[in-house]
């Protein structure tokens, strides 16, 4: 039924539900799986040094949480393919899987307040309005 998963993964705790949830569908459809961290980069930035500085401050901890999650992928024995991209999360994750051909995209649901996801905007909420692919928010 799947053969390509594609699993947003920030290192958050739903994001780490949302990716064992993943290995689990991976490991049942013998599906690839993919993990994609994506970094915002700070929006009122005024020197390309402080957009650097920013990013390669938020590389870390991604990085870290990805080594967590190829050790998780190995305990289960799935394949798992990660990488860190920059850009709008929705929009890197829909332009991701449209490219790759993925067939199903899982997302971890951070739980925002009504006032926070209209100030901020939902990930969840964009990928499932314009994915061109099935859509799987694990709460």
């Amino acid at each position: 039924m799947f053969r390509k998963v594609l699993v947003g993964f920030d290192g958050s705790p739903a994001a780490r539900k949302a990716l064992q949830v993943a290995l689990d569908l991976a490991q049942r459809y013998g599906a690839a799986l993919t993990a994609l961290a994506v970094v915002r980069p700070p929006e009122f930035a005024e020197l390309e040094a402080e957009v650097d500085a920013a990013l390669a401050e938020a590389r870390g901890p991604l990085a870290e949480a990805l080594r967590w999650a190829r050790a998780e992928a190995r305990r289960v024995g799935v394949a798992l393919e990660t990488h860190i991209k920059t850009g709008h999360p929705a929009d890197t994750l829909l332009r991701v899987a449209r490219e790759g051909e993925f067939d199903l995209i899982v997302l971890g649901r951070r739980g925002l307040t009504p006032v926070q996801r209209w100030m901020l905007g939902s990930v969840s909420e964009r990928v499932l309005r314009y994915a061109h692919c099935p859509v799987m928010v694990v709460h």
